[in-house]
């Protein structure tokens, strides 16, 4: 039996690192959108939702607590009650507001990042005011601001809030799957059998 001598012992193993380097710098790649919480952003757009899509009322005078410490007011309606003048505040601040009616879309962005972004389905008029239904409703994180938690309901966050609070978010990146990750294992998994080959052969 011919015994490889230990120039083509060296080549194999050369041979063997020069394949692997290019899947294992493929497989940080994935790891590194994986755990990156802005992974998969695409038109400004963060990647961990907050609400996504949901649908919620505000009466006129009232506000709508969002997550991050954001608050949906809506301050009041024109005379004929087909327009209303909302308003985005955080800590009692004003951020921004707009005069909009049914079908139009209010944006809040931050450098460039948008942050909230609800359309007004419908405006319903009474005696005491307006009730506002806003939907689909779309908050995404504000990465300058703490991360929110978990939102708690009280008696006064009642009395201010005309919709369900906001649900949990899920703390993911979009774009990212198991089959991705399944595969990224299966690149390790090949390379780790080449080595073991070749070790083998030894």
């Amino acid at each position: 039996m011919r015994v490889p001598n230990k120039c083509e012992k060296k080549m194999k193993f050369i041979s063997a690192l020069f394949f692997s380097i290019p899947v294992i710098f493929i497989f940080s790649i994935l790891i590194a959108c994986a755990v990156s919480p802005t992974a998969g952003a695409s038109n400004g757009r963060l990647s961990i939702i907050l609400i996504d899509g949901d649908e919620i009322y505000v009466r006129s005078g009232d506000y709508y607590s969002l997550l991050q410490d954001y608050q949906l007011h809506v301050k009041g309606a024109n005379s004929e009650g087909n327009r209303v003048w909302i308003e985005l505040c955080r800590d009692d601040t004003s951020i921004e507001d707009a005069i909009v009616g049914e079908g139009d879309t209010f944006i809040y962005s931050n450098n460039s990042t948008e942050i909230l972004n609800l359309t007004v389905e419908k405006i319903y008029g009474g005696a005491d005011g307006v009730l506002v239904k806003f939907s689909p409703v779309y908050q995404y994180l504000n990465p300058r601001l703490p991360m929110p938690q978990a939102p708690v309901t009280t008696p006064d966050n009642n009395s201010n809030n005309n919709s369900s609070p906001p649900p949990v978010f899920e703390n993911q990146a979009k774009g990212f799957d198991m089959p991705i990750l399944l595969l990224s294992m299966g690149a390790v998994l090949l390379v780790s059998g080449i080595f073991a080959g070749i070790y083998k052969k030894k």
